[in-house]
């Protein structure tokens, strides 16, 4: 580490040597700290999914904080735990097992608040064909993504077996067979179907019953948490606020920027969105279990943990402490 002239010195020396030449000191203008850059990597395009952070933005709550956030868009092969394991971006979103999964296989990650609640995920169907719970999905078809932890859950806690087909990034066969079902986020493929005249339903795969309800946490590498954890806890508290304003206020800022940045993003959509995130209570928690934004927890991170060690997804073991930290958390938000 350099060596710094403490500041009460330096400006002593600079007036004695001003008095030596004989000339009065000038007062000094009061010098201004420049934003401090953040680099957040999303899973996803641009989405209402993200609103929170567009609204944070829009509104300047990051530059209120002293931050200068660029939100790095994702995509289909986004990698975003090695992009924040790595430094390519400061801080990141995903989803909470994944995190779990790559810390245990020995990513050095760790959580620091939940984005949502509970993970958006879900399985689409037609209405003439209705699935009242999971349990429906016994002896069933379906297309989902590879690998996704809770097809293992199900299997074993339900005592349930489906078939699966590799996921594609549209409607086509869904629309086209009234028996098809499918693996989809609520806050989006449901508008799409409706929209294209299916009348359907989803459920959230998300649930108590299931015991699998992970996070859509914010995340970063332990190194970058360590080194600078006041800009951590200002990035925390400012996304916060404006997932807060984004859901409960005029979410106009940040969907025009949305919309600048997609336009292909309808208002229909985006105000369909909003309202499964409201519905689903995936943001703001439903407060009648004590949930609240942002808010992560013992019980339910150490819930998830031995979730995914029973089903064997973990290549170590880990602790609540390994895989996320309290530390940057408002205290408002009652995590434990």
């Amino acid at each position: 580490m350099k060596n710094v002239i403490p500041v009460s010195l330096f400006l002593s020396l600079l007036f004695v040597l001003l008095s030596g030449c004989g000339r009065p000191a000038e007062s000094a203008a009061p010098a201004t700290s420049a934003p401090v850059k953040v680099r957040f990597q999303t899973d996803w395009f641009p989405q209402p999914e993200h609103g929170g952070y567009y609204q944070a933005l829009a509104k300047g709550y990051y530059a209120e904080e002293g931050l200068d956030v660029e939100i790095l868009p994702g995509g289909p092969n986004a990698q975003v735990m090695s992009s924040v394991a790595t430094g390519r971006a400061d801080l990141g979103m995903t989803n909470g097992d994944d995190i779990i999964v790559a810390i245990a296989r020995g990513l050095p990650l760790r959580m620091v608040a939940a984005e949502m609640q509970r993970d958006a995920q879900g399985i689409l169907f037609h209405q003439s064909h209705p699935l009242q719970s999971l349990r429906d999905l016994d002896g069933k078809t379906l297309m989902a993504g590879a690998g996704s932890t809770w097809h293992e859950v199900a299997r074993r806690k339900l005592g349930i077996k489906f078939n699966l087909l590799p996921l594609v990034g549209d409607l086509a066969r869904f629309m086209n067979d009234p028996k098809f079902i499918q693996q989809c986020f609520v806050t989006n493929e449901p508008f799409y179907a409706t929209e294209r005249g299916a009348k359907v339903g989803a459920l959230l795969i998300a649930s108590s019953e299931l015991g699998y309800e992970p996070y859509r946490a914010i995340f970063g590498s332990r190194d970058y948490l360590e080194r600078n954890p006041e800009v951590v806890a200002k990035f925390v508290r400012a996304s916060l606020r404006g997932w807060v304003d984004y859901l409960t206020g005029d979410p106009t800022p940040a969907n025009d920027r949305l919309r600048q940045l997609r336009p292909d993003l309808s208002p229909e959509f985006m105000a369909y969105s909003i309202k499964a995130m409201k519905d689903y209570q995936l943001v703001l928690g439903d407060p009648a279990r004590g949930e609240t934004m942002g808010q992560l927890t013992t019980q339910r991170l150490l819930s998830q943990i031995n979730l995914l060690q029973e089903i064997g997804a973990l290549d170590q073991p880990v602790r609540v402490e390994d895989v996320a930290t309290f530390a940057f958390l408002p205290a408002e938000t009652g995590s434990h």
